[in-house]
């Protein structure tokens, strides 16, 4: 089982948003579970919006009562504000970290924030997403990409568009490609899906 794990010390950054398209793109290409650990259970609350989304989705105290782990992915959204010891201990467990981020520079700050346990314990299996990045004339999202670049961050090469209908999705209980009457849904969508390509490459 292939694992990813959501985090930031941040919340508002996009984590759900990025663990249940994720979950939705990943089970498309394999069995795929996943398991909410914020307190909130804003995941949990998507999916069960709806008719269902296709994957399977637990909170973590379930989760853990589970036997068996049949599934060929594992998505993980965890609550903001991880202890340091956490975010390493996720890093030793799963196969990939991911670390959404908006363009904006308290994000980025608590980004970096973030990534220094990581960096301190010599972790490599992580990449930062940028989110909700602004359309043109914002040149938010470029500066951003290019600030991490110079400092050496692992990025994903895909960021995420900032759309309505993300939003949308969630109150729905659906993936983003199912919102009705909303151009940038597709858009949105084919994001995620690039990002879910450069994973798998």
């Amino acid at each position: 089982m292939y694992k990813i794990a959501i985090v930031n010390e941040k919340g508002g950054v996009g984590k759900t948003t990025s663990a249940v398209s994720l979950a939705t793109l990943l089970n498309a290409r394999g069995s795929c579970v996943l398991v909410d650990a914020d307190p909130n259970h804003s995941a949990l609350d998507w999916v069960q919006a709806g008719a269902g989304m296709g994957f399977d989705a637990f909170s973590l105290e379930a989760f853990d009562q589970l036997e068996q782990f049949e599934y060929t992915f594992m998505v993980l959204d965890t609550k903001a504000g991880e202890a340091v010891k956490d975010l390493v201990v996720l890093a030793q467990s799963f196969d990939l970290l991911i670390i959404p981020s908006k363009p904006d520079p308290l994000s980025l700050r608590v980004l970096i924030q973030t990534l220094q346990p990581l960096q301190e314990a010599h972790a490599t299996n992580f990449k930062v997403l940028l989110t909700d990045v602004p359309p043109a004339p914002s040149t938010d999202g470029h500066e951003a990409r290019m600030a991490l670049q110079d400092s050496g961050i692992p990025m994903f090469a895909q960021s995420i568009r900032r759309a309505a209908a993300f939003s949308k999705a969630a109150l729905n209980g659906t993936a983003v490609n199912e919102v009705k009457g909303d151009s940038r849904a597709k858009l949105a969508h084919m994001d995620y899906d690039l990002v879910v390509r450069e994973i798998l490459a």
